[in-house]
């Protein structure tokens, strides 16, 4: 098993642990179909990835039941202490992940590893699952970020795949992952085998799932749901991986061999109340733009931290204004949050209509792709 710590901004409160099986299932496409809309109707992959009916991006529904604030798993939610003293300590992921989109023009470089997703798409040339290695487009100024995890996502020129690297190093001329996983930016970005991981969060789904981009703190608006990690304290605890989670999660750290302690499944989705009047709350440009992505799509619990609740987690390089912004309200938004209770494959969100609008449709794609 691989296990992980992320060190954040300071040593009480930014340690991230978890762990996760090898990957083994089937990741589906999805194709587009019906009349061609203008090239501004349609979504990139590689801005906002993953499908249309991707749990990602898809609005929560007028039909969503909402836990009671008060209730024993609320109110585990709205402490900073589950557990003991700062035991949940709220907090911003800034500068979690790299991530990078390739050129055409950018050297091509080895990439070794330790081990490899199995889940489909096949690679090309199908490299072995043990230490093997793949060559791809590379930036030169890539950087491994997360403290001890060394995260990267690095997406492909044509905007098609991503490649999500656990503990990444340069070596020699090239770089080395002890995990790399091929994800399908067309996908679902979560797994689609009960039981079974398909990227590297501890939920068994993408690293880039919920990643908020700097533009989309620029630009006022976070089109897509969030990806939430909680505490060891916090999370459901269960005898059986299956009884510490809920869908979408596939998956729990360690199989479910782990110290979850709480109440909060893995794969829940978290969100703010409909009727919450976000422009009433005391909050910043940026803590308001948070806000609402939580009450138009919410966050799924993805992964294990220990001793904090991350409520965002930023790619590298936003705005250090609009970050300490976020920490400023961290506590304001994490106490209106609470779980929906009717989320399901079915009802993605809860059942009804939808209370903000979906992201546009991938552009289709272009021949020989």
């Amino acid at each position: 098993m691989i296990h992980s710590r992320t060190v954040g901004r300071d040593d009480r409160c930014g340690r991230l642990s978890f762990r996760f099986a090898p990957c083994l299932a089937l990741a589906l496409t999805v194709a587009l179909i019906g009349a061609p809309l203008p090239a501004q109707q349609y979504r990139d992959p590689g801005d906002q990835p993953f499908s249309a009916r991707s749990v990602w991006n898809t609005p929560i529904g007028r039909g969503a039941v909402y836990d009671a604030p008060d209730s024993p798993e609320s109110r585990l939610l709205h402490t900073d202490d589950a557990g003991g003293r700062a035991g949940s300590y709220p907090w911003i992921g800034h500068d979690a992940i790299g991530l990078y989109t390739a050129k055409s023009s950018d050297p091509v470089r080895r990439w070794s590893y330790d081990v490899r997703a199995t889940s489909a798409p096949m690679w090309r040339g199908g490299p072995p699952i043990l230490k093997g290695s793949v060559d791809l487009h590379t930036p030169v100024d890539i950087r491994f970020l997360g403290g001890t995890d060394k995260h990267a996502v690095l997406i492909d020129p044509e905007h098609r795949f991503a490649y999500e690297v656990w503990l990444g190093e340069a070596k020699g001329e090239g770089y080395h992952a002890a995990y790399l996983v091929r994800t399908d930016l067309r996908g679902s970005g979560i797994s689609l085998v009960d039981g079974q991981s398909q990227g590297i969060r501890a939920f068994g789904g993408s690293l880039a799932g919920g990643l908020i981009r700097c533009r989309e703190l620029a630009n006022g608006d976070i089109p897509h749901a969030l990806a939430v990690l909680l505490s060891n304290d916090q999370l459901r605890k269960g005898s059986t991986m299956f009884q510490q989670k809920v869908w979408p999660a596939s998956f729990t750290d360690e199989g479910g061999r782990n110290g979850y302690a709480g109440r909060v499944p893995m794969g829940g989705l978290l969100a703010i109340p409909a009727d919450v009047d976000i422009d009433a709350l005391p909050l910043t440009r940026e803590g308001k733009v948070l806000a609402r992505a939580y009450q138009r799509f919410g966050g799924y619990v993805v992964d294990r931290t220990s001793k904090t609740m991350t409520l965002a987690t930023l790619e590298q390089g936003c705005d250090k204004t609009a970050i300490d912004h976020l920490f400023a309200d961290r506590r304001t938004i994490r106490d209106r949050l609470v779980r929906v209770l009717n989320n399901s494959p079915r009802h993605v969100g809860g059942p009804g209509e939808r209370i903000a609008k979906a992201p546009p449709p991938l552009a289709p794609e272009r021949s020989g792709e």
